[in-house]
């Protein structure tokens, strides 16, 4: 009998192409040389050919100092995932297209750019500075790409902690420190993506405010940022779910783009049941007559979503993203993203995560379940929450 180490091409090739998730081929293709030349190289005709990958899906990210893994929905299994020691041990704090993700490295506000498909990175700086002159270490909860990094300008947008408060910022390649934008203070942003050529912030009181970035002459490193905050028309349930979450949990709020339309998914919280339910909204600008003489600011509305129709959603701060994946089913996946210590671990040097309140909820039945299975994934961090992988 013939080695598993010596198969032939064609065997190893009718093998692969039966994986469609892309960590299984990557894994094929280290078992030895032989299989690496076969599943990597490509080879000419009329010699068969590995057939190319499906549209892959995120993977999930589960952080841990010592054993990081991943986990691939179209595989449905957990892979381990090798990182630099210092990456290791550093903080996710936003995911982008492109396998992008920001990380803060250590307690001294050391921050990157790291890509985990290639390892290349870029230095981000560590400060955050004000037209006053004042300066302040950034502490950043999460942030959005305008654009992979790339020769061409890219920005990115977070929301950080400064004084107790939350505080939109940004920076652009070539600037030595992080900036905010002039206009009024924006209060309690719960989420940011970088939609229409702008980023757009949503509040806990599901405002918007949008900056859309310009940029001065070539070469001196100006940014100038047009701010539009919309005059919100509140959604008639907006009042009673609100008093009535207010004693019995909390509600966090994502934007997503779907079909080139600006989408919030409402995450209902309960203190004695985790996520409970999931409600879409879709952002509707109203016509300028709607525009009352004491505003002038242009007015919006939330309009509620019934049906996602053949789309998934996955959420997370700054990161959420839609598929078209109509055989799957209308569902919405999301993490446990809170910075809530699960308290029935003691450990003297770090506190765990819990991974606990993480699922898919179907919007056809309205029912949520455990997500990923238990046995195919860890149940806590030591050093933050899960996050994606961004294909």
């Amino acid at each position: 009998m013939e080695s598993w180490w010596d198969l032939p091409d064609n065997i190893i090739l009718g093998i692969t192409a039966n994986l469609p998730c892309r960590a299984d081929r990557v894994r094929m293709a280290c078992v030895n040389k032989q299989w690496r030349a076969a599943v990597m190289q490509p080879r000419p005709p009329p010699l068969p050919q590995l057939p190319p990958l499906p549209p892959q899906l995120p993977w999930l990210i589960f952080p841990n100092t010592t054993t990081p893994s991943f986990y691939s929905w179209i595989g449905g299994r957990s892979h381990r995932l090798p990182l630099p020691p210092d990456v290791r041990v550093a903080r996710f704090c936003g995911s982008s297209d492109g396998g992008w993700s920001v990380l803060a490295l250590d307690s001294r506000h050391s921050y990157t750019l790291y890509n985990l498909n290639s390892g290349q990175r870029v230095h981000l700086p560590p400060g955050i500075g004000t037209p006053s002159g004042r300066e302040f270490p950034l502490v950043a909860r999460f942030a959005t790409l305008s654009a992979s990094p790339s020769p061409r300008t890219y920005m990115i947008a977070a929301i950080v902690i400064i004084e107790r408060r939350l505080e939109d910022e940004f920076w652009c390649q070539g600037r030595e420190c992080w900036f905010p934008q002039r206009g009024p203070r924006l209060k309690q942003p719960q989420d940011v993506i970088y939609y229409n050529e702008g980023f757009y912030y949503v509040t806990a009181t599901e405002g918007v405010v949008v900056y859309w970035p310009g940029y001065g002459r070539p070469n001196n490193n100006q940014v100038l940022m047009r701010r539009v905050e919309y005059d919100m028309l509140q959604r008639k349930d907006y009042a009673g779910e609100t008093q009535l979450m207010e004693y019995h949990g909390s509600i966090t709020r994502y934007l997503v783009e779907s079909r080139g339309q600006l989408l919030m998914v409402v995450r209902y919280i309960y203190n004695d049941g985790g996520t409970q339910a999931l409600r879409v909204f879709r952002f509707q600008v109203m016509p300028r007559r709607a525009t009352t003489a004491i505003s002038r600011r242009p007015r919006a509305t939330w309009v509620h979503v019934h049906d996602l129709e053949g789309r998934m959603l996955f959420l997370g701060q700054g990161c959420s993203r839609s598929f078209e994946a109509a055989r799957f089913g209308t569902i919405i996946y999301f993490l446990d993203e809170r910075f809530v210590p699960d308290t029935t671990v003691v450990e003297e040097e770090r506190q765990r995560y819990s991974f606990s309140d993480m699922g898919m909820y179907d919007m056809g039945s309205m029912t949520g379940v455990g997500w990923p299975p238990v046995d195919r994934r860890p149940t806590t961090s030591d050093n933050a929450p899960p996050t994606w992988w961004l294909p």
